[in-house]
């Protein structure tokens, strides 16, 4: 039995990933975060010096996206994207600060979700693409009861290099 593979090796590859495509490049990030998220009396703040990168693993069979930004209050992070068993998309989210979140993921058309439901912190992002999908605009919410949604921080993805 030399030849015996482990039983969790999947077939073909799920032709949903192909749906991933219009992310794969280089893209400068702009983060804007509005007066008091730094804690009270602090002021607006816009921060373009984020850096994402979307590139394929051998055999595209998962999507892994790298984003380092220069502000050192910002977390550095790797996500590796996969498909789920309903089709949709599984985020693994790993950052700087030791935080390892799963996020599920939609892509459909023009518009990106991620999202998240976790008791005391439920997360979403919705992202628009522009008609030459060289840009992404959208926002992060957050939630403390899944239910009632507020505004964390818009971001958009300006593309460098596809």
């Amino acid at each position: 039995m030399a030849n015996a593979q482990p039983s969790d090796i999947p077939g073909d590859r799920d032709t949903a990933l192909d749906r991933l495509e219009p992310l794969v490049g280089r893209w400068e990030v702009e983060a804007s975060f509005e007066a008091g998220f730094f804690g009270p009396d602090t002021t607006a703040v816009t921060d373009r010096s984020g850096r994402t990168t979307f590139e394929w693993m051998k055999t595209k069979r998962f999507l892994i996206e790298r984003s380092t930004v220069d502000n050192p209050i910002a977390p550095d992070t790797i996500v590796i994207i996969g498909v789920g068993s309903d089709g949709e998309f599984i985020r693994h989210h790993y950052d700087s600060r030791g935080v390892n979140r799963t996020y599920q993921m939609s892509l459909h058309q023009d518009t990106l979700r991620i999202w998240r439901t976790e008791p005391g912190f439920s997360q979403r992002f919705t992202g628009t693409f522009s008609a030459d999908a060289n840009q992404i605009a959208g926002a992060w919410e957050k939630s403390t009861d899944g239910t009632t949604w507020e505004l964390d921080f818009n971001l958009t993805y300006f593309r460098i290099m596809s």
